[in-house]
């Protein structure tokens, strides 16, 4: 990932699984596609589609994605104790693929490589909290938001200098104005507080800041919401409530992830327009927010992207 704009180029490392909107009759195959790995419920109640088109895709009846599922979590990753694909974007493919009545396959993809591997058409799209820069602009084509992510301070659990700071409260750069704050190499963060000069930054990589700042060699973190879910607040297999730190203020500075096409290649206009309908129905129909609310992910952000 470029290092400019974008939560990670790292994170090739580190909701419950859950729910997978399978319409029609297209459990059985979807099922078979994941190898299992993700387990269905019914659509929400009153939801009624038709099955949407799938003329796009590379293989029929497959939608393959690129994605790093080394230690990828939340995102794409394996569940510590059954090694099995998990993450809150490994159930959106799965429910695109349950309105298309398909099938879908992760193309496991170094997260640097993304870019060229898309350009070579080694996979129909990029699924892996992917966000729109100048520079991708050039070569490829986007879909509709489908999160809207934000960056968020994590602070010791018992530090005084924020006793009185809860996630209700609205924070900004200021707050964190002469202090040591960490976050992870390439993420969107370390753009944002190497431009403050007030801030004194600490990039770790490949390892993220968490223990750091526990062990009180950092005075914060700065770094994706969607990251801090798992690592801190344990959300999702394999995650752990991190009880020495806490999260303080609402998340800022919001960015959304989409998925990219090829811009070069003859389908992607088409397969772009099948994959909008495709999150158009996932966000009317709730399924989107019940994957972010098992993931710990919903935010009072997701609607001002149409998600219901």
């Amino acid at each position: 990932m470029a290092r400019d704009l974008n939560r990670r180029v790292f994170l090739q490392r580190a909701g419950q699984v859950g729910a997978l909107a399978a319409m029609g009759g297209a459990v059985e195959s979807l099922l078979a596609a994941c190898g299992g790995n993700v387990p269905t419920t019914p659509a929400p109640t009153g939801s009624k589609s038709s099955k949407i088109a799938s003329n796009g895709l590379k293989l029929p009846g497959m939608l393959q994605w690129g994605a790093t599922s080394d230690n990828g979590a939340p995102y794409v990753y394996r569940d510590p104790k059954t090694s099995k694909l998990v993450g809150f974007e490994l159930e959106i493919a799965a429910a695109i693929a349950g309105l298309m009545g398909i099938g879908q396959k992760q193309i496991e993809t170094d997260y640097a490589q993304l870019d060229q591997s898309l350009q070579a058409n080694a996979f129909d799209v990029i699924l892996n909290g992917w966000e729109i820069t100048d520079d991708r602009k050039k070569t490829e084509i986007f879909s509709q938001p489908y999160y809207r992510n934000g960056q968020q301070i994590v602070v010791r659990s018992n530090d005084s200098r924020f006793t009185n700071k809860t996630t209700k409260d609205s924070m900004s750069l200021k707050d964190l104005a002469g202090l040591t704050v960490g976050t992870g190499a390439g993420f969107k963060a370390e753009e944002i507080l190497s431009a403050d000069k007030n801030i004194k930054l600490k990039s770790y990589d490949p390892d993220l800041p968490f223990n750091d700042l526990a062990l009180g060699r950092i005075d914060a973190v700065l770094i994706d919401f969607s990251t801090v879910t798992y690592y801190v607040l344990g959300d999702g297999p394999g995650g752990d409530v991190n009880k020495q730190l806490k999260l303080i203020g609402k998340a800022f500075d919001s960015s959304d992830y989409v998925l990219a096409f090829n811009k070069n290649s003859s389908n992607a206009t088409t397969l772009q327009k099948e994959i909008d309908q495709a999150l158009s129905e996932l966000k009317s129909n709730g399924t989107l927010k019940a994957i972010y609310q098992r993931w710990g992910l919903w935010t009072d952000q997701q609607p001002e992207i149409g998600i219901k």
